[in-house]
């Protein structure tokens, strides 16, 4: 095949990985306080084109690949929607609530769809506690609780502690999977000063409208890549038959 192949496969597969991305966030419309992600691109050769000269038509194809380089995650916030179940909180600003599995792992969510394990602990739905300030995990006990805009928790006339909502820097956490991030260890947590809304949960911020007119302009733009693919091949082809035909 012609060199002509190497911009329609670099661009084919960088329109993959975005529909990809796309694609899960469409998937991700109705998860609780789901954040979309973009991927990003640079250019950059290949390894095994590093000793071609750069001026060369070679060198300047090698030079255009596109690879990924990241994934860009909108933490813009989701609309707050009123549920009326006690046991839902919604953060109102930046921040994370922070969650403790059995194995003593830290974890952050924005998801304030928790339950009261039997122990009367605030957990999430896969049983990890949420935490509050200081250390420990959120007891609430099984009668019913209050949590204030500033996320103390008050049962009856009791104050239990208050609910921990920090914030980290973007380039820190990770998704870990199953609405949560990781944090890196060596990064400070901020106490974060956002409200926290009882009875209430946050939306995705995915735009349904917005995420679906992009995947059909990207799907057409992958379609496009492949429609060079396959003219290219059909070119070869008639090359390759007519050479064969003069050397008989």
């Amino acid at each position: 095949m012609g060199r002509e192949i190497y911009p329609a496969m670099s661009g084919g597969i960088r329109a993959l990985k975005t529909l990809d991305t796309v694609s899960n966030n469409l998937a991700n419309l109705n998860t609780t306080a789901f954040k979309a992600d973009r991927p990003t691109f640079k250019l950059e050769a290949p390894a095994h084109s590093k000793n071609i000269d750069p001026n060369s038509a070679e060198g300047r194809l090698a030079n255009s690949y596109s690879v990924l380089d990241g994934i860009v995650t909108d933490y813009s916030q989701g609309v707050l929607r009123e549920t009326g179940s006690v046991t839902d909180l919604a953060i109102r600003g930046e921040g994370f609530f922070q969650l403790r599995d059995n194995a003593g792992n830290l974890f952050l969510t924005r998801d304030g769809s928790f339950q009261i394990s039997p122990e009367g602990f605030l957990v999430s739905r896969d049983g990890y506690q949420v935490q509050q300030q200081g250390s420990g995990g959120v007891q609430v006990g099984t009668g019913d609780f209050r949590v204030t805009d500033k996320g103390e928790i008050k049962v009856g006339d009791d104050t239990r502690g208050r609910i921990a909502v920090v914030k980290a820097e973007p380039g820190e956490i990770s998704k870990a999977g199953g609405n949560r991030w990781t944090v890196d260890p060596k990064a400070p947590l901020l106490e974060s000063e956002s409200q926290v809304l009882q009875k209430h949960l946050e939306a995705s911020n995915v735009q349904p409208i917005h995420a679906l007119t992009e995947l059909i302009a990207i799907s057409r733009y992958y379609e496009a890549f492949q429609d060079s693919l396959d003219t290219s091949s059909k070119l070869d082809e008639k090359l390759n038959s007519r050479v064969g035909r003069v050397d008989q």
